[in-house]
């Protein structure tokens, strides 16, 4: 399983994505720059994968707390039409 980082979006400015990052167990090929759903406590939201391939000493304290992403979208819709496709493998 990867561990990685994102962003999630600006609830003010739809498709900018600022803040600070959240980290994320995966099972999804994903890289740098893709837009991912992220389960929060608060319902779930959209991000930007902004690292891959964390190292596990790295989460060692919030490992517990972690969450998994399981969907990737496909970002050239998101970013330029506003549409929510899921992509499939």
């Amino acid at each position: 399983m990867n561990i990685i980082t994102v962003k999630y979006e600006d609830d003010f400015f739809p498709r900018t994505f600022n803040g600070r990052d959240y980290s994320y167990f995966t099972e999804q090929n994903v890289s740098v720059g893709d837009i991912v759903i992220a389960p929060t406590k608060y319902g779930e939201k959209i991000a930007k994968v902004t690292r891959v391939n964390i190292q596990e000493k790295e989460i060692e304290n919030i490992r517990p707390f972690m969450r998994k992403i399981t969907k990737k979208l496909n970002k050239d819709r998101y970013i330029n039409f506003n549409e929510i496709l899921e992509e499939v493998a």
